[in-house]
């Protein structure tokens, strides 16, 4: 898998921080972005500490089938980095997360500027507009979180006051500038200070190291998705504005769980469909505590939906995981 050391304007560089487990997710975010995107000149790169045959030969496979270069860069154990986000209910957050924080200087010979996305994002729309974005006088261009006011009040009451909160799950970097300013060592450190005991880890360092140095672009670039909401509310079918561009699936629960009742697995499947996962089996893999929090608000869900059997049957497994959950 190689791709151009040139640098060029209509060409937009895609970067993912994954581990094994996000690869096949990955996998499907780029099928959704080449399906929504035949017309635009792409390159894809996956960051990744180490990576199984099998895995190696499916990146292989997509990059045939959608004819775009997909670069492989494989990364050291993550740099002694801690995990504080594990012990803080964050525990869904993979340390690959923390390899964002690596793209921009690996990158800096072969372009100028790239788009960093997290594994749970489908691509909806047409992105072309991302290279018409200014950002020469920013660091990257963001979209604000979702819950930005209470996570802006949580720093506050560590003394760290910041002018808007953005979610790094989408990030357009300005590699020179970032670079420049040395953000990837100074969020390193935030994450890494006990005092500051940050608790959405590398998202709170970005934010605490780029205040006042982002472009806060609209939220058609990544409409944080809660699903975990949604299904407590008994919504099931997808209502995303028609112009986005990105559903960034946020939280524990994501369109690839298998047992997902909600319409984003049908969406997740589609794009699977056209890619080297085709036809994989979809995820299980829950914690004893999340299989007891779902199963609660699932029971409730089939309930209210009148499908008293499939009630019934969560309503087991919710018993059972509380029994066992003590």
């Amino acid at each position: 898998m190689s791709v151009t050391t040139i640098k060029s304007t209509d060409l937009l560089h895609i970067a993912f921080g994954v581990d094994e487990k996000y690869l096949h997710p990955m996998g499907v975010t780029i099928a959704s972005i080449v399906e929504n995107n035949p017309g635009l000149n792409l390159v894809f790169h996956v960051f990744i500490s180490r990576i199984s045959p099998n895995s190696r030969a499916c990146l292989e496979q997509l990059e045939r089938t959608f004819e775009r270069p997909v670069k492989l860069h494989l990364v050291d154990e993550l740099m002694n980095v801690k995990d504080p986000a594990a012990a803080k209910g964050q525990a869904h957050i993979s340390k690959a997360a923390y390899i964002r924080l690596l793209i921009p200087e690996a990158l800096k010979d072969v372009a100028d500027r790239v788009l960093y996305l997290d594994a749970d994002i489908l691509c909806v729309g047409d992105i072309s507009g991302l290279l018409q974005l200014d950002i020469s006088q920013q660091t990257a261009a963001v979209v604000r979180d979702t819950g930005a006011e209470s996570k802006r009040a949580g720093l506050a009451k560590k003394g760290q006051i910041l002018g808007n909160y953005f979610n790094s799950g989408v990030l357009y970097i300005n590699i020179p500038r970032w670079i420049a300013r040395d953000v990837s060592r100074q969020a390193l450190e935030k994450i890494a200070d006990p005092v500051l005991n940050l608790r959405y880890s590398d998202q709170d360092a970005l934010n605490l190291v780029l205040d006042g140095d982002v472009r806060i672009a609209d939220r058609v670039w990544n409409h944080q998705y809660g699903l975990t909401g949604k299904l407590k509310k008994g919504k099931v079918d997808m209502d995303v504005p028609p112009d986005t561009r990105f559903v960034h699936f946020i939280g524990p629960m994501k369109p690839w769980r298998n047992w997902n009742p909600h319409q984003s697995k049908e969406l997740f499947l589609k794009y699977q469909a056209l890619s080297p996962w085709a036809g994989e089996s979809l995820d299980d893999s829950f914690t004893p505590r999340e299989i007891y929090v779902y199963s609660r608000f699932m029971y409730r869900l089939m309930f209210q939906q009148g499908r008293w059997l499939s009630g019934l049957l969560w309503y087991g497994k919710f018993l059972h995981k509380k029994y066992m959950t003590g």
